[in-house]
């Protein structure tokens, strides 16, 4: 079989939206995976059956560490000599994408999930727009994980932008993200949360970061908790070191109020996406989110703002609500209505699972991603 690297910064992203996706490509490509450090790589080479090797990747923008993993990595492809190098992820494509440009990989593929620079100021925001056209730049194959992102991504180079199926990076196993608990679990998993029955839980699962539009989440809760005091706010994720960090204002109230629950990032959410009313997803920038495919999976009515990737997602009055980014008053108005209205909310969650089955199931993802690297090699 032919070779293929994958490479991505770091592994977490193999244990979520990507998990799986190795296993199905090693069936047809000797696969090997490169990411950041962990103690769970030996789990994830476990679950996927296929290598990995860890390296010093970081997200953070560092010129010196970066030069060190590109030696690496060049040194470690002259070695594996594979026909696919394929990244996912901004600095594991710059850095792959050179690496295999430089001993001259045949198929040199970089999967854009998302633009950083989109929302970033200044001279950060100038390093990461020139970081992307370098990228771009040594890759021979572009692909975005959405459709309005391909425009964006072809803007900033001449060559062809591909979508895999309907967009994502990995679809979502619909029979996994699946509502199979019964009410006695929900009930318990509830109590253990300090939930009642009655209460209604809005859910956000993902990095607990600024560009999230974590800070507007918690205000408009806040607001609207005044108003209807049978609202829960269930947080699930990361947000302590982060580099986009929400307000000091904004962690103390996630720490310490009363109707709000904070859990660290969990290996599987499905139990919590069960007991979930709605979920949230108020970001400044996306690619194609994976999360609310995930959520809208089990049939859960999704908020989240109008921008590329998750309107793709949430079609607006059909599957969810969809609101502008960084406005409290829409996203306010967005949840109370699914709160206060009854009848809109049934109509709603009636359609959301089938949406999503329609557009994103992995196992038609998997099927479009074979036939697009078969047709890179058939066009060389």
């Amino acid at each position: 079989m032919k070779k293929m690297v994958i490479i991505v910064t770091v592994p977490v992203v193999l244990e979520t939206w990507f998990k799986g996706q190795p296993k199905f490509l090693s069936s047809y490509y000797d696969i090997e995976i490169i990411t950041a450090f962990s103690s769970t790589l030996s789990q994830i080479e476990k679950f996927e059956g296929v290598p990995v090797r860890g390296m010093d990747f970081n997200r953070a923008i560092n010129f010196f560490k970066d030069v060190k993993v590109l030696v690496k990595l060049i040194i470690y492809l002259l070695k594996y000599k594979p026909t696919f190098v394929y990244t996912l992820t901004p600095k594991a494509g710059l850095l792959g994408m050179i690496a295999s440009w430089f001993i001259r990989v045949p198929y040199r593929v970089h999967s854009v999930v998302g633009l950083p620079h989109l929302e970033a100021i200044g001279t950060r925001k100038k390093i990461l727009t020139f970081t992307e056209k370098i990228t771009y730049f040594f890759a021979s194959n572009l692909y975005s994980n959405s459709l309005v992102l391909r425009d964006i991504v072809a803007q900033m180079s001449r060559k062809k932008v591909g979508v895999v199926g309907y967009g994502s990076v990995n679809g979502v196993d619909t029979e996994f993200f699946n509502d199979n608990l019964t009410k006695e679990n929900k009930y318990t998993l509830r109590e253990q949360l300090d939930f009642t029955a009655e209460d209604f839980v809005i859910t956000y699962v993902g990095r607990i970061v600024n560009d999230k539009g974590i800070n507007e989440l918690i205000d408009t809760f806040i607001t609207l908790y005044d108003e209807i005091k049978e609202i829960k706010l269930l947080f699930i994720g990361d947000y302590k070191d982060e580099l986009d960090a929400i307000s000091d204002k904004s962690k103390r109230i996630l720490e310490n109020h009363e109707a709000i629950k904070y859990l660290e990032f969990q290996d599987d959410v499905r139990e919590y996406f069960s007991i979930s009313d709605i979920f949230v997803l108020p970001s400044y920038r996306e690619g194609l989110p994976n999360v609310l495919i995930e959520a809208g999976s089990y049939g859960i009515p999704l908020i989240a703002t109008d921008i590329n990737g998750c309107n793709e997602v949430v079609e607006n009055e059909v599957n969810g609500l969809l609101v502008q980014p960084k406005d409290r008053e829409s996203l306010l108005r967005a949840i109370r209505r699914f709160v206060v209205d009854e009848a809109f909310y049934n109509f709603i969650k009636s359609n959301v699972r089938q949406s999503i089955i329609e557009k994103y199931d992995q196992r038609y993802f998997w099927e479009e991603l074979k036939k697009e690297f078969k047709k890179i090699e058939d066009a060389n």
